[in-house]
């Protein structure tokens, strides 16, 4: 069986109400998943062997690499239409703005910009 339900006749959600959907089931978390840190590591270990370039030209070099579809399955994992973002991420045309720099921005430039 799944999660106990609870209805509410009232449209106002404070206070213990704010934690169940309109359907009366507990929400879900809400935002896209979180990359697993392992595999941040990695990204991470495999940016700094690429020493004769910047951080970010190494990660776009990755980004070309033949395994790297493997993380993409990782990342992509709950989107509904894989090879779509698969297309998008692989043969973005517009490296300094797509979604490889997108990528970068919000989730491993903070690892490299510590001072």
């Amino acid at each position: 069986m799944g999660s106990k339900r609870i209805r509410y006749k009232y449209k106002d959600r404070k206070g213990i109400a704010s934690l169940f959907n309109s359907k009366g089931y507990p929400r879900g978390k809400r935002g896209q998943p979180k990359l697993n840190p392992d595999i941040t590591i990695g990204i991470i270990a495999k940016i700094k062997s690429y020493k004769r370039y910047t951080p970010f030209k190494a990660w776009i070099q990755i980004t070309k690499l033949k395994g790297f579809s493997y993380i993409l399955d990782l990342w992509f994992k709950n989107k509904a239409v894989k090879n779509y973002w698969y297309k998008r991420f692989q043969n973005d045309p517009e490296v300094e703005t797509g979604i490889r720099a997108n990528f970068w921005r919000n989730h491993l430039q903070k690892h490299f910009n510590k001072k």
